[in-house]
């Protein structure tokens, strides 16, 4: 018995015993990013839409959660965005799980600047299963920004749907481990 608890505490004390100096995530600068907060099948605050949009609620279509907010059009551009305020130097990491019709050839996901000009975005396409995309973005100012993800529509019904977005950045006053 004393041998089995002597173990046990060993054990224990193993896994206090630090190993690597970890880098806090601070709070995403954004809000309602897995659209639980949306009461009603159209985009609102803190969103915004562009072209034909809405939010599935308890439909069972989401990444996570009850609810998702999805783009679907024949024609032109449909997306969903939100501002942001960034500061300058620091690395954002945008984050969100998307997925879309096949048809989806011209779909983009990043940020924009105050002026809606893509500052750092990346390109997708087809995407059945849910997959998680991220684009990182280190602002040259301080400022307001856009995250966003959308689609140009190929002059036929297509799709996307959008969940669990986060922008992340490092914590860099916070030490989680000094021993290192």
């Amino acid at each position: 018995m004393l041998f089995r608890n002597l173990m046990l505490a060993l054990i224990g004390v193993s896994f206090l015993t630090p190993s690597h100096t970890a880098m806090a995530i601070c709070t995403s600068v954004l809000k309602d990013g897995d659209f639980e907060a949306q009461r009603r099948d159209i985009v609102s605050t803190p969103w915004i839409s562009e072209g034909r949009t809405g939010i599935d609620i308890q439909r069972g279509l989401s990444y996570r959660g009850s609810n998702n907010a999805w783009a679907r059009h024949n024609t032109d551009w449909n997306a969903i965005r939100q501002s942001v305020r960034l500061s300058a130097g620091q690395v954002y990491t945008l984050k969100a799980f998307v997925r879309s019709s096949d048809n989806v050839h011209d779909g983009y996901f990043g940020f924009r600047d105050i002026n809606q000009r893509p500052v750092s975005e990346i390109k997708f396409g087809p995407m059945p299963m849910y997959q998680e995309l991220r684009v990182e973005f280190r602002p040259a100012k301080t400022g307001t920004y856009n995250v966003f993800a959308g689609f140009w529509a190929p002059n036929q019904d297509a799709w996307i749907q959008v969940d669990h977005v986060r922008v992340d950045f490092p914590c860099d006053d916070v030490i989680l481990n000094p021993v290192d």
